[in-house]
């Protein structure tokens, strides 16, 4: 017997139905790998490789994509009624295989002949983050008789309910059955929940005069659900003695309606209950006993990045619909939703900021008889923060958002339409035919390949014009091309963008998706792969074709395929006409210049890191600076970045604004000026420079007629309250804790309490007066802001409250504060700061953590140099944050800690060899940033 017919044997003889069954049930690794196949027959493993590849071919064995690739009886599928006898070289993902191998083992799900239509489909992340919730749920659906009773948990606006509703129909599909003899009946246990025994006659029903009001006998709800399902929303609010009527229920199938007691009911229903909150504490646990399945939802902040967005343009679309109305989403509004965690509402939260926007879009539309369009600015106040305050996104994130450049058109009706056979047509095909087309003619060699690198050239150009991006759901992307291919197209796109230091074509990730694909396929097929001007793609391309050697790379690596080497030829092409100079004319410069230590850094950071760009320069003014050398700056700075289609120059306020006008009379460079800059503008700004093509006082004109909708009107700023600490984690949110705990719900309402660090606050403090009015620091070191300021530790004085009360009323100075006068607590500053730290450390005990952080002080001889109250209580407080940080595994940075170390190496040392006792005591490590942080508070 031949290798090839043993090794299809040992396979087939291996993998069978029962072997599936068990594997699965115990959770095995599923399939045959070429390890496997050259330790049994003792062949070289490549010899095994390619007899598995050549079992796919003749469509005896499937493929499935997983580390190690593994190889799949085919007939098992098409026995099952997974697949047609008649689909060739089939290659699955592992997601898509699971999702198969889940069917075999339920049987129930699958039709004689097709599988049958299932509605969890309908559920974004039904096959991602909730693929192991839909799994429970139709074990529970499906377990005989009648099912198991099923508890949902998630947080509020998960889609408990959606969930719920997907279970109902499911089942009802797949037992054939129609709603007169399977109903749903639903039913929101908080409606009644403070009028209990209203509530247990909704439920069960009850007698006449069973309670005040009740005139004749009715039925219940659990009456009304008999042979169906009984779906009982925060189910937490179902009191006690409720719980245990279910009791009966459940067990027996027998209930009484209230007020009754010797007749009895049966009603056969399968309940599903949700709840927001903890089972174990809310429910009792004789009724969570008789719940055998219970399901968690995740909340959308846990969701993939491609997924959360899908849910965002989802809603959008829904609001179109609503609308009958196109509707254009700016890209900055997509991630930021994408971004946001949103902690309390979830998807029900995002859904009420979308019709918010929406309604919003709409009254503009109304006004002004405008398309709508979904601004940045329109979005709430908590989201716009988060997206200027955020700097860490994961990499994988930022390279799916990147694809998201333009706007997002939705129209009623017309969604996730794309056809990619339009324009997707095969270039090896095109390039084998015209190779074999020119050599028949005269041409030299070196004339075909010139017009192989054009009709190259002409087919992707073709291509990706005919990709209308802002007509396309991105996501659509997914539905078309295979998602592992998707994924790693981004990242290889960001992968080539930094070998050529370059940014490329929006438009270019669905091409090179598609191409992939293509290629994928046909080294699958053993179709060959040629381009016969690879010599020449290499000499014309050099950059492009070192990147394309990384990219075929990474594709072999990824997809455990043989890339070759004429597909570089290809990529090089590729790269090279779709590269996107950041400084090409038709990107206008754009310049910030800001009074301040850093106000125009930290606002180009924000428009140039959301964007993904790098067009706008900025030039910082601090207010020593002299005017003259700010301005020389300035004309090196325009002359260098100028293109010739002007400069589009943003100021804060003062002689900035005469920036321009002079440059222009020195330079001829033609200028337009945008005064009292903001961040929303100068993104604005930024998006319509990189995307809206036009020229510099369109552009300039649009800005400063919308102005009035961005914060050029003078704006009546809300107060607010500075809490500080040097590392702003620990000292300064304990503050803002207890001003919110001490303040009246008065001034809550109208007074924002800010916990940040010492840092940003002493170097950014414009970013904070721009937009509050600033009447109060409190922390453990002054920032000498000519703002009022309190140590932390005042705030722990009896007269606090009162005294603190008198300030905001009468806005008095922190010396007239001071005199006053405060009543002394007689409780010590290790009794005070133990008392403090007990409220809002969560992983060391506040008093051991007192005891040893008063060793290190007397390590350090601070008892007596340092025995200012006020002083070792700031100490105390620091220190016991410290620690938390440090078991919790939290990380702080400190800015130039090599020169503070030198500046300050007597005192770091010193304080160095005292924290040793704090490492050996808590084994924690205790970093120079940590250190350097000590020292500054010992410092101050």
């Amino acid at each position: 017997m031949k290798n090839i017919d043993a090794i299809f044997d040992y396979i087939t003889n291996k993998i069978t139905l029962s072997y599936i069954k068990n594997c699965i049930n115990n959770n095995n690794y599923i399939g045959v790998d070429a390890t496997e196949i050259e330790n049994t027959f003792n062949i070289v493993r490549n010899n095994a490789s390619t007899i598995l590849n050549q079992l796919v071919k003749q469509d005896k064995l499937i493929k499935i994509n997983s580390r190690p690739v593994s190889f799949f009886p085919k007939q098992i599928l098409i026995d099952c009624n997974l697949i047609n006898e008649n689909e060739s070289n089939i290659i699955y993902s592992l997601e898509k295989f699971r999702n198969c191998i889940y069917s075999i083992n339920n049987p129930s799900i699958n039709n004689n002949s097709t599988i049958k239509k299932d509605p969890f489909n309908q559920l974004i992340g039904s096959h991602s983050s909730l693929l192991t919730q839909i799994e429970q749920a139709k074990a529970a659906l499906m377990y005989p008789p009648k099912g198991l009773h099923t508890l949902l948990l998630g947080e509020s606006g998960v889609g408990k309910s959606t969930f719920a509703l997907a279970m109902y129909q499911y089942a009802k599909i797949n037992k054939k059955l129609d709603e007169k003899v399977y109903p749903i009946v639903s039913f929101n246990c908080s409606d009644y929940f403070n009028n209990p025994q209203l509530l247990l006659s909704q439920l069960f029903g009850h007698v006449k005069g069973s309670f005040t009001g009740a005139n004749c006998d009715k039925d219940g709800l659990v009456s009304k659900a008999n042979g169906g399902i009984l779906f009982l929303d925060e189910v937490h609010r179902l009191p006690s003695d409720g719980q245990e009527m279910l009791f009966s229920l459940i067990d027996k199938g027998e209930y009484h309606r209230l007020g009754e007691s010797n007749c009895t009911h049966k009603s056969n229903v399968m309940i599903i209950a949700a709840t927001t909150e903890d089972p174990h504490k809310s429910l009792l646990s004789t009724f969570l006993r008789r719940i055998p399945v219970i399901i968690t939802l995740p909340p959308f902040r846990k969701k993939s990045i491609q997924e959360k967005m899908e849910v965002i343009e989802t809603l959008f679309y829904y609001e179109c619909t609503n609308l009958n109305k196109e509707i254009k989403i700016s890209p900055e509004v997509l991630k930021a939703l994408a971004l946001y965690p949103f902690k309390i509402g979830n998807i029900g939260q995002l859904k009420s900021e979308v019709k918010l926007i929406c309604a919003k879009s709409f009254l503009n539309h109304l006004k002004n008889n405008s398309t709508i369009t979904i601004e940045f600015k329109m979005l709430s106040e908590d989201i716009i923060d988060f997206v200027f305050s955020n700097s860490e996104i994961k990499n994988e994130d930022k390279s799916y958002l990147e694809m998201f450049k333009n706007y997002l058109v939705l129209s009623p009706g017309n969604y996730k339409i794309f056809h990619p056979e339009k324009i997707n047509d095969n270039i090896y095909k095109k390039i084998t035919y015209y190779v074999s087309k020119y050599k028949k003619s005269n041409l030299s060699k070196e004339e075909i390949d010139s017009k192989i690198d054009n009709i190259i050239k002409d087919h992707f150009k073709n291509m990706l014009n005919k990709i209308n991006v802002k007509n396309i759901n991105k996501t659509a992307l997914y539905k078309i091309v295979p998602e592992e291919v998707v994924n790693t197209s981004i990242e290889l796109i960001s992968i080539a963008e930094k070998e050529l230091h370059t940014s490329l074509n929006p438009k270019f990730i669905f091409a090179f998706a598609f191409h992939i694909n293509s290629l994928l396929q046909r080294i699958r097929e053993g179709e060959p792969v040629v381009n016969s001007n690879l010599l020449k793609a290499r000499l014309s391309h050099p950059n492009e074709y070192n990147a394309s050697k990384v990219l075929v790379k990474k594709i072999s690596d990824k997809f455990g395929v043989i890339v070759p080497e004429d597909e570089k030829g290809f990529l090089s092409i590729l790269l090279a006409n779709n590269k996107i100079d950041t400084c090409t004319n038709s990107n206008i410069p754009i310049i910030i210049l800001c009074h301040g230590n850093s106000t125009a850094s930290s606002m180009a950071d924000v428009a140039n890191k959301l964007l993904n760009s790098d067009i706008i320069k900025a030039i910082d003014m601090p207010l020593d600076a002299n005017i003259q050398d700010i301005y020389t700056k300035f004309k090196s700075t325009a002359v260098a970045v100028n293109k010739g289609h002007g400069i589009l120059v943003a100021v804060d306020m003062g002689s900035l604004c005469n920036f321009g006008t002079n440059l222009e009379k020195e330079t001829g460079i033609k200028v337009r000026t945008l005064c009292n800059i903001s961040t929303l503008i100068l993104l604005e700004a930024l998006r319509k420079v990189m995307y809206n093509n036009e020229d510099l006082d369109t552009i300039c004109d649009s800005l400063s007629s919308n102005s009035s909708s961005f914060t050029l009107k003078p704006i009546k700023k809300p107060k607010a309250i500075l809490t500080l600490c040097v590392t702003g984690q620990g000292g300064g949110m304990i503050a803002k804790k207890i001003l919110l705990d001490n303040l009246s719900e008065e001034y809550k309402k109208h007074i924002k309490i800010l916990a940040t660090n010492y840092s940003e606050v002493k170097n950014n403090i414009k970013n904070f007066t721009n937009r509050y009015h600033i009447i109060a620091c409190v922390g453990s070191i002054n920032p000498n802001l000519n703002i009022p300021y309190f140590p932390i530790n005042k705030i722990l004085n009896n007269s606090f409250k009162e005294e603190f009360t008198k300030f905001l009323d009468t806005k008095f100075k922190k010396d007239e504060f001071n005199k006053n006068g405060e009543k002394e607590n007689s409780k010590s500053v290790y009794e005070l700061s133990k008392e403090m730290l007990e409220e809002y450390l969560k992983f060391v005990n506040p008093k051991i953590a007192i005891s040893n952080i008063k060793k290190f002080i007397i390590k350090l001889g601070l008892d007596d140099s340092y025995n200012n109250k006020n002083n070792i209580m700031d100490l105390m407080l620091h220190m016991g944050c410290m620690l938390d940080r440090c078991i919790h595994g939290d990380k702080v940075k400190f800015d130039n800690v090599e020169n503070f170390k030198l500046n300050n190496l007597e005192k770091f040392m010193s304080i160095k060899n005292a924290c040793n006792l704090l490492q050996k005591e808590y084994d924690i490590c205790i970093n120079d940033d940590e250190i350097c942080y000590i020292v500054q508070v010992i410092n101050r």
